[in-house]
């Protein structure tokens, strides 16, 4: 049989929202690395924008594109109820690890 398990996405708003959400985890990734080089007090240094301040505007970026996902994912109550136990379960693990400093 010709079956082939691979459906690569092809809807444009899916494309986008997908694209757009590893875009702005990526630049996340950017300034967490910032922030570890050279401080979350520290500044771009050409821009002199405070770390802290892109810190902040890519998580929000992040947050804002995970909750798109949600929408294009059409996800359930049953779904979203699992992410937030699993978002809670998260924190209390790593609460307990950074206590292990």
């Amino acid at each position: 049989p010709d079956y082939n398990p691979w459906r690569p996405v092809t809807d444009p708003v899916a494309l986008k929202t997908l694209g757009k959400m590893g875009e702005e985890v990526c630049e996340l990734g950017s300034a967490i690395s910032r922030c570890i080089i050279q401080g979350v007090d520290g500044k771009e240094p050409v821009t002199g924008k405070p770390n802290r301040l892109w810190l902040l505007e890519e998580m929000a970026d992040v947050a804002a594109n995970g909750q798109l996902v949600v929408e294009l994912l059409a996800v359930t109550e049953d779904e979203y109820q699992f992410m937030l136990e699993r978002m809670n379960s998260k924190i209390a693990k790593l609460r307990e690890w950074h206590r292990m400093a």
